[in-house]
């Protein structure tokens, strides 16, 4: 990020998604267009971090925020793959959210959907996603254990993925827009 000129802060595209922004603080959009905005004003000192996307890859210390604020900014604490739904966020500071939402014990001649998510009957650190819907096998199936590879069960296909861990790691900044071009 640079300064567009000496009257203005600092000049972007987007949103910042990193560092630790004070209150107050404004970026104007380097590329600003009509029906858009000025620029985005930070109201909570913390720290950005990129929103919780689906199916992400993230590594030990990446940061995050919730797509929705809730105030909070996480670190990730095991690597692996997001969920497919968004986890609901714990907020107690230092707590760590497990990302698995909606996610089941495996079942024999049980109906998946295409999205559905088990973990093994046997506790691992992966989570597995239904590409392809349908009734499980009467047994369990010989889990991969590496991202992104599948596992044939019955007629239902599994994708691997590592489960992310993230942790509650302060506050979050909270840009807002200002300055509507009409």
């Amino acid at each position: 990020m640079d300064k567009l000129d000496e009257a203005s802060e600092v000049s972007s595209l987007s949103i910042p998604e990193s560092g630790y922004w004070n209150k107050q603080k404004k970026i104007y959009y380097s590329n600003p267009q009509i029906g858009g905005y000025v620029g985005a004003v930070n109201i909570r000192s913390g720290q950005a971090a990129p929103k919780w996307s689906s199916l992400r890859r993230v590594v030990v210390g990446d940061p995050i925020v919730p797509s929705q604020d809730n105030g909070h900014y996480y670190v990730c604490t095991q690597s692996g793959h997001s969920a497919p739904y968004e986890p609901t966020w714990q907020i107690a500071a230092g707590s760590v959210t497990e990302d698995t939402k909606n996610k089941a014990v495996w079942r024999p001649q049980q109906v998946y959907r295409e999205n559905d998510i088990v973990v093994p009957t046997f506790p691992s650190d992966r989570f597995y996603v239904c590409t392809i819907a349908g009734t499980s096998g009467a047994s369990e199936p010989n889990w991969s254990t590496t991202d992104g590879n599948a596992t044939r069960d019955a007629g239902i296909i599994w994708m691997a993925y590592r489960i992310v861990k993230w942790k509650e790691s302060g506050t979050a900044a909270h840009f807002r827009p200002f300055g509507k071009i009409e």
